[in-house]
Order: structure tokens, then sequence, then C-alpha cells
């Protein structure tokens, strides 16, 4: 193994099976309160853009994925909280799975089932 003093992301790139993209969409948008970037043509929504940094990741449309609870959870940037958060989730149609739990000293987890049944984490670091 070689020792690689570079820092990079173990994740680079997720995506999130759903059924319905512009539903979906509208749900993403309004938990995290950003914009997901589209491409006509194209059953993505992106969520990396002008206005995200670090590990970019898609709402899929898939028929050879099937969007459920099983698999892989991804934990995605709740950057004004995620109680803010949550509630903007709720409002767009998502399931409390678990409220927002500490896990301190590494900040708040909380996670939602989509309106596709995907179980998604949410996160927020510590307070400074």
């Amino acid at each position: 193994m070689t020792n690689n003093t570079n820092k990079y992301p173990v994740i680079n790139w997720f995506e999130i099976p759903v059924s319905d993209l512009a539903k979906s969409t509208r749900l993403y948008e309004a938990m995290l309160d950003i914009k997901l970037l589209q491409i006509p043509g194209v059953q993505h929504a992106i969520f990396k853009g002008d206005n995200l940094e670090g590990t970019g990741g898609a709402l899929v449309v898939d028929p050879k994925r099937k969007p459920g609870t099983t698999g892989t959870t991804i934990y995605l940037n709740a950057r004004d909280g995620v109680d803010r958060a949550l509630a903007r989730a709720v409002e767009a149609g998502a399931k409390v799975v678990m409220p927002p739990t500490s896990i301190a000293p590494n900040g708040t987890i909380a996670l939602i089932e989509d309106l596709d049944g995907n179980l998604i984490g949410l996160h927020t670091e510590p307070s400074a």
C-alpha cells in the first residue's frame, strides 16, 4: 500500500434511486435548502453545483435500481442544522425515522425516509 499524504474524499459520487424525479427533486431541494442542477433529457438531478462543495451526487431514475431502505445509507450535510433540515423534509413529504440525535463530539444526525422509501441521513457538524 502506498503512503499517500494527499487528502481526498473517500466518496466522490453518489446516486439515490427515485421513481419520480420532479417530486424527489422538490423534497431534496426543500430539505437541504439548495437548488439541484437538472440537465434536459437526462434523468438526474445533480447535487453538485455552484452552491455546494465537496462530494457530488444525484437523484436518478433508473428502472434497474429500486429505491428502498436496504443498502448503503448516506448522510447529507444539513448546513443550517439537522432540526431545520428535518422540519423542511417533513413539510415536503418525508417521514422521520430517527429524530435528531447527538453523536458528540461529532455533531448531530437524523434519519428520514424519502418519497421512495430510501433511508437518508442528515448530519451537521458541532457548533464551533
